[in-house]
C-alpha cells in the first residue's frame, strides 16, 4: 500500500504547522492540500463507477435465514452444555480446562482469595503501592486513584470472601477502564488536558464499568489514550505517554495505550478499550498483550455511540481472561441500548465462543480455514512477516487449512476509513475545536482534515464501504473462509525519536497510517479480530511482535478467539515468550 504524505514535525515547528494549518486565511487551502495530495479524489472516481449501489453509514450486518438457523443450533449446543454468556459470566465451568489457577489470571485471584492465601485488600495495596513507580515511568492512567474507595470496595470483597458470599470470580479482581467512559467519582478526559476541569468527576457509571462493579470487581482509574483516540502512535502529551512496558524508550501503541501498559505491567488482568482505528489491536501488538476488538455493536455500551467505526473490547495476558471479560460484556442489555434500536429493536445475535468452549479443543483446528492474501500479508518488515508464517504454520500443524485470495481497491477502502474516522474526529471535536480550547498541536491538524472533507468524499468512502464489503462477505460465506489472517502491524514498537519535544508531541502521519495497515478492515466493516503476541523481535531491541485474526460479523467471535487460543498454545509449545515485563508487578 502507497504510504501517507506529510510532514513529520515536533516541537516548535508542529507548533507552527499546526497554526498555520487550523488559524490563518490559508488554513483550509493547507489542509486541502494535504487531502489531495494523498489521492482524496481517487475516492470519487472509483464510487463514480459503482452506479446506484447505497452508501453504507453503519457497517450493520443482519444474518440471513441460513445463518440464523445455524446459529439458532450453536445456542441449543450452548445451552446444553451450559456455556452460553449467562452460564458463565459469574463462575465458569471447574471442569473446562481454560479456566484454572494457570490458564487464567482471574481465576488465579479468585481461588487465591477462597483459599485465604491472599485477600483483595492485599491485592489493592500491592496495587495502591507500586502505582506511583509505575505511573511516573511509564504512565498507564490519566488520573491517580481514588484511595478511600479502592479501599473500601477491597474490604468489603475481603469480607464477603470470608463469609463464603463472594459475588463472582471477579469479585476483588482489578480491572481498569479506557478514560472514554463514564467512571464514577474520576473525570473523563477523553485523552485531553482541554477536558480537565470541565464536565466534573462523574456520578454515575458506563454500562462496562456497572457490569464489572456489580460483580465485585475493583475497579481502577481510567487509563491513559492519546487525545480524542486520533493517533494510533499511543503518545499523549497530557500524559506523557503510555510508554512501551518493554522498554519505555518505545512507543506503547494507541489510542488505547494505558489499557494495554496497564495489563502487561501486572496492574490488573483485564482492562477495557475502545477501537475504531486498530486502537485495541495496536497497542495489544506493541505492548505485547492480547486485544479483541469485539463485532460492532457486541458490547453494549452508553458513551461514544455515535461512530460508525469504533467498538469496545478486552485487553489480556492470557487468552481465557478474555473469554472471562467477553461473557461478562457480551449479554444482552435490559436497558435502553443504542445498538438493539439500530436493529430495529431487535436483540443482536446471541453472543456465543463455542468455538473455543465446546469441541475438540483449541489444540484441533480441523475444519478452520485461514485466509491468507499474500501481497498484503507480507507488507510488513522481514522480521514480522518471518515470524507470521512461522505461526500459521504451526496452525496448519494443528489442523488448519490455508486458502490464498485477493481483494480489489485496498487502497482506496484504507482511504476510505481514513476519510470515515478523521470526519468523525471532527465531528466529535467541533465544539472544542471550533472554541479554540487547547488541543495538540497534531490533534488540531488531525480534527482540521476531517473538517475540510467535502461531503461527495465522504459519501464516496461510505460507498466503497459497501463495495468493499461485499467482497470480504464473499469471503466468508463463499470461499469458506474463517478468519483473515496477517500482522497485527508491519512493524513492532518504534523508537521514540530521541529529538521528540514531549510537551508538544509529534505528528507523524505516515507512521500511523502505516500502523494502521491491517488493523483498518476490522473497523471500516466492523468485523471482530483478535491480535496475539507472538514472540519478540531480535531486530528491534527485542520488541513484542503480534498476529491478527479477523472474522466475520458475529460468528467469527468464536472463530477468532478459538485461533488466539491456538496460538497461545503454539508460543508456549515453540517457546516464543522468552522476555518478561522486567517492572511486572506480581499481584500473588
Amino acid at each position: 500500500m502507497e504510504p501517507a504524505k506529510a510532514p513529520v514535525l515536533t516541537g516548535p515547528a508542529l507548533t507552527a504547522f499546526s497554526w498555520l494549518a487550523t488559524s490563518t486565511p490559508f488554513a483550509h487551502a493547507i489542509r486541502r492540500f494535504l487531502l489531495l495530495d494523498n489521492g482524496v479524489t481517487k475516492l470519487r472516481e472509483l464510487a463514480a463507477q459503482m452506479g446506484g449501489l447505497a452508501p453504507m453509514y453503519y457497517p450493520m450486518e443482519r444474518m440471513d435465514k441460513a445463518r440464523r438457523v445455524a446459529h439458532e443450533a450453536a445456542v441449543s449446543a450452548a445451552q446444553a452444555a451450559s456455556y452460553t454468556m449467562d452460564d458463565i459470566f459469574r463462575f465458569p465451568p471447574k471442569k473446562h480446562p481454560l479456566f484454572n489457577a494457570e490458564s487464567s489470571d482471574v481465576v488465579a485471584l479468585h481461588e487465591a482469595f477462597k483459599a485465604e492465601s491472599s485477600t483483595p485488600t492485599a491485592v489493592a495495596n500491592k496495587i495502591l503501592s507500586a502505582f506511583p513507580a509505575l505511573q511516573d515511568k511509564y504512565r498507564p492512567f490519566s488520573s491517580f486513584p481514588l484511595l478511600g474507595d479502592i479501599e473500601a470496595a477491597a474490604a468489603a470483597s475481603t469480607q464477603r470472601y470470608k463469609q463464603g458470599a463472594y459475588l463472582s470470580v471477579w469479585d476483588g479482581v482489578p480491572v481498569a477502564l479506557k478514560d472514554m467512559v463514564h467512571i464514577k467519582g474520576y473525570e473523563m478526559s477523553d485523552g485531553s488536558a482541554s477536558n480537565v476541569g470541565v464536565g466534573g468527576n462523574r456520578t454515575s457509571d458506563d454500562l462496562l464499568v456497572e457490569r464489572f462493579r456489580e460483580l465485585g470487581a475493583i475497579i481502577l482509574p481510567p487509563t491513559a489514550m492519546t487525545e480524542g483516540g486520533v493517533t494510533p502512535v499511543g503518545y499523549s502529551t497530557y500524559v506523557q505517554g503510555s510508554l512501551n512496558p518493554y522498554d519505555p524508550t518505545h512507543y506503547s501503541g494507541g489510542s488505547s495505550a494505558g489499557s494495554a501498559v496497564a495489563v502487561a505491567l501486572g496492574l490488573c488482568p483485564v482492562s477495557i478499550g475502545f477501537d475504531g482505528g486498530g486502537s485495541i489491536r495496536t497497542p495489544a501488538s506493541l505492548s505485547g498483550v492480547y486485544g479483541f476488538a469485539t463485532g460492532l455493536g457486541r458490547f453494549p455500551f452508553t458513551s461514544h455511540t455515535a461512530g460508525t467505526l469504533i467498538k469496545a473490547g478486552p485487553f489480556a495476558r492470557k487468552v481465557a481472561d478474555l473469554v472471562l471479560a467477553y461473557s461478562v460484556l457480551s449479554r444482552h442489555s435490559p436497558v435502553h441500548n443504542f445498538y438493539g434500536e439500530m436493529y430495529d429493536g431487535v436483540r443482536t445475535p446471541e453472543p456465543l465462543l463455542n468455538e473455543v468452549l465446546i469441541g475438540g479443543g483449541v489444540g484441533d483446528l480441523e475444519g478452520v480455514t485461514l485466509g491468507v492474501f499474500e501481497e498484503w500479508f507480507e507488507d510488513a518488515s522481514e522480521e514480522v512477516v518471518r515470524r507470521n508464517k512461522e505461526v500459521v504454520a504451526a496452525l496448519v500443524k494443528k489442523g488448519a487449512t490455508v486458502k490464498t485470495f485477493a481483494l480489489p481497491n485496498m487502497q482506496h477502502a484504507r482511504l476510505s476509513h481514513a476519510m470515515k474516522i478523521t470526519s468523525e474526529f471532527a465531528m466529535d471535536w467541533d465544539g472544542p475545536y471550533s472554541e479554540g480550547l487547547n488541543l495538540e498541536a497534531a490533534t488540531r491538524v488531525t480534527v482540521g482534515l476531517g473538517s475540510v472533507s467535502t461531503s461527495l468524499e465522504v459519501l464516496a468512502a461510505e460507498k466503497i464501504r459497501r463495495y468493499f464489503g461485499e467482497h470480504v462477505k464473499a469471503l466468508f460465506r463463499e470461499q469458506g473462509i474463517h478468519a483473515v489472517v496477517t500482522p497485527t502491524t508491519p512493524v513492532s514498537a518504534p523508537k521514540i525519536p530521541a529529538g521528540l519535544d514531549r510537551e508538544i508531541g509529534q505528528s507523524n502521519t505516515a507512521l500511523a497510517v502505516d500502523l494502521l495497515k491491517f488493523a483498518f478492515l476490522g473497523n471500516f466493516l466492523g468485523l471482530p479480530g483478535v491480535a496475539c503476541p507472538v514472540g519478540f523481535d531480535k531486530t528491534n531491541d527485542d520488541m513484542p511482535l503480534s498476529i491478527l485474526f479477523t472474522g466475520q460479523q458475529w460468528e467469527g467471535e468464536g472463530k477468532v478467539m478459538r485461533l488466539a487460543a491456538a496460538v497461545e498454545e503454539v508460543v508456549k509449545e515453540r517457546g516464543w515468550n522468552t522476555r518478561e515485563v522486567a517492572e511486572k508487578l506480581e499481584l500473588l
